[in-house]
């Protein structure tokens, strides 16, 4: 649990809408999804391609939120009908993507920043590489006389934690950001060295791994896929190059 002032702070821009101090509003989860509320929720509204999040801002105030994240200010949500409560929190950003990221890094207290993060990325092969990548450190961390080695690994198949198998839930693509930061902080209170982090195209374009400290780097193939979401070759490729400018921001 932190309190809403310590997750909008790894925030580069917000605006805060609120009579309440956000040092004393206590976030215990963040969530995407508005069937999932419940109070000290931090609910981030995200504009999709078939819904809009801010339409489920009314379901979570009754649901006892604690604070709301969208892009819309509160002039133009009360034009839809969205009316926020006087007592309501709510936090207008440029991006609610990124703030998704950033926010559930900075609730585990940005769990990739004790670990070596190998990002893998391409069109065919990532977990497969992930895997043999997750084997040899597990191997090489072994010889040192560790139990059961010291990597975790998040593929599109499920995640492991030191041998220890978690389902996703997903098989298709990279998890959303929430999801992504609890395995990584699973996985440094585990004691992990590592953590291998297969990224797919509309995990990296949709900003899912945006708030990982990645270490390394590795693309296996790119070929002409999955244009029905990025529409053309070169928007596909600026996807998985985010991965590697990731490094620089680190």
């Amino acid at each position: 649990m932190r309190s809403l002032l310590d997750l909008i702070q790894a925030l580069p821009t917000y605006q805060l809408y609120t009579t309440l101090d956000p040092a004393s509003v206590r976030i215990e989860q963040i969530t995407l999804d508005s069937r999932t509320v419940a109070p000290g929720s931090l609910f981030v509204a995200l504009q999709g391609r078939q819904a809009d999040g801010h339409r489920y801002i009314p379901d979570t105030i009754k649901r006892g939120v604690a604070a709301v994240i969208g892009a819309l200010p509160p002039a133009d949500l009360e034009k839809q009908g969205i009316h926020l409560p006087a007592n309501s929190v709510y936090v207008q950003v440029p991006d609610t993507r990124l703030a998704l990221a950033f926010c559930a890094a900075a609730l585990h207290d940005f769990p990739s920043r004790t670990l070596t993060v190998i990002g893998v990325t391409g069109t065919d092969g990532k977990t497969t590489t992930s895997s043999l990548i997750e084997a040899i450190l597990a191997a090489h961390t072994r010889t040192a006389g560790v139990e059961n080695g010291r990597v975790g690994v998040i593929t599109t198949v499920g995640a492991r934690i030191r041998g220890q198998e978690s389902d996703t839930g997903l098989h298709v693509t990279t998890p959303e950001a929430p999801e992504v930061q609890h395995f990584l902080a699973q996985m440094r209170d585990a004691g992990c060295r590592y953590a291998v982090v297969e990224s797919t195209s509309h995990g990296l374009d949709q900003a899912r791994v945006a708030a990982v400290d990645f270490d390394m780097a590795v693309v296996t193939n790119i070929t002409h896929e999955h244009l029905d979401y990025h529409g053309t070759r070169d928007a596909y490729v600026a996807a998985k190059a985010k991965l590697f400018r990731a490094l620089f921001a680190s």
